[in-house]
C-alpha cells in the first residue's frame, strides 16, 4: 500500500543580508530570524547526548557558527579539557550532519560503509583548512569541504544514523528517558544542522540560519513526523529542508 505523506507549511526566510564568514556574526550572512507562516511553539533545547559522564554541551556555540576553527582544534586535541572535548565532538557532529545536507542539495550525497575512516577524512580537511584560517568559523570550514565532496559516515561517535532512524523512532523518544530520549534530541539537532547545509548549499554558501530558528524546524519535524512514522529521518527532513526558502519582498 502506497504511503500518504502529508503536506505541511512551507518555511519562508527573511532577505539575506551581505556579509563576510569570519567567527563574528557582525561579518556573515546571517538570518535573524525565520517566518513561517503557521507560528510554532516553543520546544526544549538539546540535552547531553553523549554518554552517561558527559555534561550538557550547549547547540548554540556551533549551530550560530561561533564556533571558531582554533576552538575546534583545541577541543579535538589532547591539550583541551573535557568541556572543550565534549564541544569538539558536538561539533564533529554538526559538521557531518551539515554536510549531509549540503550534499543532499547537490544531489551528490553518498555514504560510505566504514564510517571512521569516512569522518576521519571529513574532519581532516576541515582542520587543514581551519590550520590555514586561524579566523574563520567552522562553518566557513564546512562550506570549504563541501567544495570537495566525498562519502560520509551516516553516523559520528553519537550513534544516531539518519538513514535508519524513523518519525516513530523519533516521535516515541520524545516522550521517553535515557538513550531513547537523547536520540530524539539529537535528532533535533541533526535535523537543524542538516536544513542549515541545504539552504547554504541551495541559496548561497556564506547564508547561515541562526539559532533561534531551530525552534521551527524542530516543530515541523515533529509534526510531519506524527503523520509519517515509516518515513527515515534523513527522508522527512529532507522535505523539511526543500520547504525552506527566503521570503518574498
Amino acid at each position: 500500500m502506497a504511503q500518504i505523506i502529508r503536506p505541511f507549511a512551507h518555511i519562508c526566510l527573511k532577505p539575506i543580508v551581505p556579509g563576510a564568514q569570519k567567527n563574528n556574526t557582525v561579518y556573515m550572512y546571517k538570518l535573524s530570524a525565520l517566518k513561517l507562516i503557521i507560528t510554532w511553539s516553543a520546544v526544549f533545547g538539546l540535552q547531553a547526548i553523549f554518554s552517561d559522564t558527559a555534561s550538557a554541551v550547549s547547540d548554540r556555540k556551533i549551530e550560530d557558527a561561533h564556533y571558531a576553527c582554533t576552538t575546534f582544534i583545541e577541543g579535538d586535541s589532547d591539550t583541551g579539557g573535557r568541556t572543550d572535548a565534549e564541544r569538539a565532538q558536538l561539533a564533529r557532529f554538526w559538521l557531518i550532519s551539515f554536510l549531509t545536507g549540503a550534499y543532499e542539495a547537490d544531489k551528490i550525497l553518498e555514504f560510505s560503509d566504514d564510517t571512521e575512516s569516512a569522518e576521519r577524512d571529513v574532519i581532516a580537511r576541515i582542520k587543514e583548512y581551519c590550520g590555514e584560517n586561524t579566523s574563520f568559523s567552522i562553518h566557513a570550514a564546512a562550506v570549504r569541504t563541501r567544495d570537495m565532496p566525498r562519502p560520509l559516515p551516516t553516523s559520528t561517535a553519537i550513534g544516531l544514523d539518519p538513514t535508519r532512524y524513523s518519525c516513530a523512532a523519533y516521535s516515541n523518544g520524545q516522550n521517553s528517558k535515557g538513550a531513547a530520549k537523547s536520540l530524539a534530541e539529537a535528532a533535533e539537532f541533526w535535523a537543524f544542522a542538516f536544513v542549515q547545509g541545504n539552504v547554504s548549499a541551495r541559496y548561497h554558501p556564506r547564508l547561515v540560519v541562526s539559532h533561534s530558528n531551530k525552534r521551527k524546524i524542530v516543530r515541523a519535524l515533529k509534526q510531519s513526523c506524527s503523520r509519517n512514522p515509516t518515513r527515515t529521518l534523513l527522508d522527512q527532513t529532507s522535505e523539511i529542508a526543500d520547504r525552506v526558502k527566503p521570503e518574498s519582498r
